[in-house]
Order: structure tokens, then C-alpha cells, then sequence
């Protein structure tokens, strides 16, 4: 990136948003959490379902998914054109993020109980020493969502970025 280019960017995000453009933002990052949120009421389901309890260091590493659409809404409500990157991240970091460790295998063993991905659950595990079985079609919907939610997501906040962009330059 030359320095002239690095100077238009600096600019562009040192503009504010329009109204209507933060809104739409806002409602993109607030699907999310809500869906993220969703996600997690699920798995408090889950455990209660199994007798299982969620350790507190598990409540506490669950909230890092909700860090990039806090940084976004604090973004919107300031009207910052960086909200579009950190909306799109934040959809494809919490959508990676769910897939990969329930359907395949968390890359650390903190996970408890979702340290087995779905596939297994399904059919039972044994972990510490309790037999815990049963994913519902709802839990697999839930992960799913992320996926439907986070491609048009990251879609529209190019999108959105590039429109914000033109108009500002037109």
C-alpha cells in the first residue's frame, strides 16, 4: 500500500457513518449476537439436559466469541467506518469458530463435555464418568445458523464498506 493510499485510508476512517448506514451495521452485529447468544442458552440446555455442570473457566473462555460484535457496537455507536470490518470479522470468526468445534475437534481440550463435536455426542460419550447422549436437530440448527448468517453478512459489509466509500469520494 503506498503512502498516498495509506493517507485516503486514514481518512476514510476518520469520516463518521450516516445514520441509516450505522443502523444497518447495527442490525447485521445484532443478529449475530443474537444468534450467539442463542447458541450458548443452547448449551446451557444441553448441560442441564445431561446433568452436566459448565465449569467456570469454560463460562469465561465462551465469552471471548463475543468480543470483535462488542468492539463492532462500540464502533457503530461511535459511527466508525471500521465497524464494517469488524462486523464482517466478528461473523466469520464466531461462525469458524462454533463449526470447527462441534463438528470436528477444539484445538484445545477446554471445551469440557463439547470437547467431543456433535457427531459423537450424538451417539453418547463417556466423560467423567457420566454417560452423556443426545443432540437434538436444534443444536445442529444453531451451528448451521452461523454459517447462513455470517456469508451474507461479510457480503453486506463489503458491500456497505465500498457504497460508504463511493459516496464519500462522489
Amino acid at each position: 500500500m503506498t503512502l498516498e493510499q495509506q493517507k485516503e485510508e486514514a481518512a476514510f476512517l476518520d469520516t463518521r457513518l450516516d445514520d441509516e448506514t450505522a443502523a444497518k451495521v447495527e442490525k447485521w452485529n445484532l443478529a449475530l449476537l443474537a444468534l450467539t447468544l442463542a447458541h450458548d442458552a443452547d448449551h446451557i440446555i444441553q448441560a442441564r439436559r445431561w446433568h452436566y455442570h459448565i465449569p467456570l473457566k469454560l463460562w469465561v473462555i465462551n465469552l471471548a466469541v463475543y468480543v470483535l460484535p462488542v468492539v463492532t457496537e462500540f464502533l457503530v455507536k461511535n459511527k466508525r467506518p471500521a465497524a464494517f470490518g469488524a462486523a464482517a470479522a466478528g461473523s466469520v470468526v464466531t461462525a469458524a469458530a462454533f463449526n470447527k468445534v462441534h463438528w470436528w475437534k477444539p484445538t484445545t481440550d477446554i471445551w469440557g463435555v463439547w470437547n467431543h463435536n456433535y457427531f459423537k455426542l450424538q451417539k453418547g460419550v463417556w466423560h467423567e464418568g457420566q454417560w452423556i447422549q443426545g443432540i437434538k436437530w436444534y443444536d445442529w440448527a444453531l451451528v448451521l445458523d452461523l454459517i447462513a448468517l455470517s456469508v451474507p453478512m461479510v457480503q453486506n459489509m463489503l458491500t456497505m464498506r465500498k457504497d460508504f466509500k463511493e459516496q464519500l469520494e462522489a
